[in-house]
């Protein structure tokens, strides 16, 4: 397939990109700077478009002759919610009609678990029962302008499925982790890994919240699930870009200090978070595609990488 995909020298789409070559796609990247990772360069069947999401004309351009779309691109900032609705969820409706328009036949969108943010911020509405086991069918129901942008670009583009031939489907990834796809690639944007494991070098105290940790998944298997619902014939189908086991920061925290031999101590702090917690059905990944993914390994290899590069 020809596959036009937003946000490929970034970390998620980076995985993404490869992942795809892997399976004999060609690739169209669309990125701010098309010179930030060299590596992608150098590989075949890719090719990177410098430009903007907010650049209209151009989307409409590079969805001609593609066979399908993956939207990894995130054009966001901590704004007002009209900003936000300008800058990211009017890029992704323009970019999904322009592409039905066009003929494209797949249209796979990057959500995010934050969709429902408001289950594990506090800002559930008190007349709702709590929910313990998030599944795709559970209403969106976000707390912050980036939930909201989420929760909204998927309505637009389940909307945008019916109106046209062109299939639709939704991940939502949650934590995503990892060392670089290739050489000069980024690795997660959020610094919790390195921050414990520089105190761990460094034999500082590294401190965590009892009962704090996610289903944790490493973006080489969350690309896997990118390509299963690309080769798929389904549409409106919506899936969790998640680990099934959920590992905590205390068990990470640990796992970084037996890892580089240090004497660091783990401080857990009792905030009163509920042992059970939020979790996430990722039941229909392993349904439709025969998907279950366990993060355990990879955060121990990403551990290993962060303390060599944390030593030079």
């Amino acid at each position: 397939m020809r596959v036009l995909l937003t946000g490929g020298t970034g970390f998620i789409g980076s995985h993404v990109a490869v992942e795809l070559l892997r399976h004999g796609h060609r690739v169209t990247i669309l990125a701010r700077n098309r010179n930030k990772v060299r590596a992608l360069l150098a590989l075949e069947r890719l090719e990177i478009v410098e430009g903007d999401l907010g650049d209209l004309p151009l989307l409409e351009r590079l969805v001609i002759g593609q066979d399908a779309c993956i939207h990894v691109a995130l054009k966001y900032s901590e704004k007002a919610g009209h900003e936000v609705l300008l800058d990211d969820t009017l890029p992704t409706v323009f970019l999904a009609g322009a592409a039905a328009k066009a003929g494209v036949a797949s249209f796979l969108y990057t959500s995010s678990t934050s969709a429902n943010d408001s289950l594990y911020m506090g800002g559930q509405d008190p007349w709702e029962e709590p929910t313990r086991a998030v599944t795709v069918r559970t209403k969106p129901h976000p707390a912050t302008f980036y939930g909201a942008t989420k929760a909204a670009s998927e309505s637009f583009l389940t909307a945008q499925s019916h109106l046209s031939p062109m299939r639709v489907n939704i991940i939502r990834p949650g934590y995503t982790f990892g060392n670089p796809v290739v050489e000069g690639g980024s690795i997660e944007s959020d610094g919790r890994f390195r921050d414990i494991v520089r105190n761990a070098v460094a034999a500082r105290p590294i401190d965590v919240i009892k009962n704090d940790g996610t289903q944790f998944i490493w973006a080489g298997d969350l690309a896997r699930l990118y390509v299963a619902v690309l080769e798929s014939s389904l549409t409106r189908r919506t899936y969790f870009g998640l680990s099934r086991r959920l590992v905590s920061w205390h068990a990470i925290a640990l796992e970084a200090v037996k890892r580089c031999g240090s004497a660091s101590a783990v401080r857990v702090e009792d905030k009163g978070w509920s042992d059970e917690g939020t979790t996430w059905d990722v039941s229909d990944m392993q349904r439709d595609f025969g998907l279950e993914f366990d993060p355990w390994e990879k955060i121990q290899e990403h551990l290993d990488y962060l303390v060599a590069l944390e030593r030079g």
